[in-house]
């Protein structure tokens, strides 16, 4: 993946954060959508978090985080992991070329297919990351991730009953994975379609502050 890594968006005072957040925006969005709400988080934090919001490379004219699903003859869905490992390869450059404290906790999130990286990045990712947040996204590649032990175990994860982008059935899919790993899971719930209510960001802030 060819990343940009000075395309981002910062949000905080790095030196004097107490926590470290990564953030990524949804297939087809772009950082600046997500900008708003981490403004917000952090002013709910205290202002005590550094956020990152990194932008997607285009793929086939369209900001992607890594080459989508496809299918073949028979219907089966085919996923590239080659091209997702290559992703969190890119992303991993990117957490370098920011200098972060290693001794501050850091937090990996995003909505949608940037849910879908965090979650990856648990598993394979080179740097020691405290949580992970996954707001409507799905586990991607989990046949290959099955063998792969879990580096962190603070998850949240949220979904809408209505979601018709990411069905719910992929969510509880992914809930069943991600319960073999680790016990300290917390989940979010309710019915809603793919986006984030309120209620949504209040339990996030919720977890946050408890990690």
């Amino acid at each position: 993946m060819n990343l940009n890594n000075d395309d981002f968006i910062a949000i905080g005072n790095k030196k004097s954060s107490k926590v470290n957040i990564l953030w990524f925006h949804g297939y087809g969005s772009n950082n600046w959508s997500f900008e708003p709400t981490m403004k917000l988080i952090n002013m709910r934090l205290n202002e005590t978090a550094y956020i990152v919001l990194p932008n997607a490379p285009t793929i086939d004219g369209k900001n992607s985080w890594y080459p989508l699903p496809t299918r073949n003859s028979n219907g089966d869905l085919i996923e590239d992991y080659d091209g997702l490992s290559k992703s969190i390869e890119a992303i991993d450059n990117l957490i370098e070329s920011l200098s972060l404290d290693q001794n501050k906790k850091l937090i990996v999130g995003g909505f949608s297919q940037g849910a879908a990286l965090s979650l990856s990045l648990l598993f394979k990712s080179r740097h020691k990351i405290s949580g992970c947040a996954a707001l409507s996204g799905y586990m991607p590649s989990a046949n290959e991730f099955k063998e792969f032990p879990l580096k962190n175990n603070n998850i949240f994860i949220a979904h809408g009953c209505e979601d018709k982008a990411i069905s719910y059935d992929d969510f509880k899919k992914t809930l069943v994975f991600l319960e073999t790993k680790t016990t300290r899971l917390t989940q979010h719930t309710g019915n809603f379609g793919h986006t984030i209510t309120h209620e949504v960001s209040e339990s996030f802030i919720q977890w946050l502050e408890k990690i």
